[in-house]
């Protein structure tokens, strides 16, 4: 079962990219909040408040309550989900709720109050990144770089100081993950700057779908090849 749950380790990497766009969305085009590097989030939470009070720092508390509240259900989904042994069935439940938070986050961008919005945003930063944070046998913040940093730092030291070659790819998968958290944020600036904000959404809306898609014929291939 172990070979099989690393068979899924891009969904990783896939979690990784739509933090990282949804992240320079929300701080582009709301108020300067971050969906899901709450270390961030509180820094401007605490900036906002010094420079003008709490009725204006008030904005970055409800994606960090969503934040929490959406580590906790993720993680309630991943305990009852343990009793499921097809690994098939597990993600397709879980990329299956992301799949379903970000549309309805799309489709209500136009009409939603900007409280509501980043409150779903933060609750789907705060699933995802509960939900889905392995690559092979390596552990990763998918959504906040600080560890990340911090973690290929201290895995290249023990790789290149202590000669211990499990840490080299330790070292390259987190470095894979911090670049595509990098290259996420990139293009989401530019689509938000040079073309529409509301794009963001339908574009990573676009590339789940495109997962929950690839899970669920795997495992009709699967059940089909049985």
């Amino acid at each position: 079962m172990t070979a099989n749950r690393y068979a899924f380790s891009w969904l990783t990497f896939l979690a990784t990219f739509s933090m990282g766009a949804i992240d320079a969305y929300t701080y582009i085009a709301h108020d300067e909040t971050f969906a899901s590097a709450q270390t961030g989030n509180l820094i401007v939470f605490a900036v906002k408040f010094a420079r003008g009070g709490f009725s204006q720092a008030w904005v970055c508390l409800p994606i960090w309550i969503g934040f929490a509240l959406g580590c906790f259900v993720a993680q309630a989904a991943l305990s009852w989900l343990n009793h499921k042994r097809n690994l098939q069935q597990r993600y397709l439940w879980l990329m299956g709720i992301v799949v379903l938070t970000l549309f309805v986050a799309a489709l209500g961008q136009d009409w939603f109050s900007e409280l509501v919005l980043i409150f779903v945003l933060g609750w789907l930063s705060g699933y995802e990144l509960t939900s889905f944070r392995e690559v092979k046998e390596t552990t990763v913040n998918n959504g906040i770089m600080t560890g990340n940093t911090k973690n290929i730092m201290v895995a290249l030291y023990h790789w290149l100081v202590e000669h211990d070659r499990s840490e080299r790819s330790k070292c390259l998968w987190i470095a894979a993950t911090l670049l595509t958290f990098v290259l996420s944020a990139s293009l989401s600036a530019v689509v938000c700057v040079q073309l529409s904000p509301n794009l963001v959404l339908w574009a990573v809306l676009g590339l789940n779908a495109a997962g929950l898609l690839a899970i669920y014929l795997a495992s009709c291939f699967r059940n089909g090849a049985q």
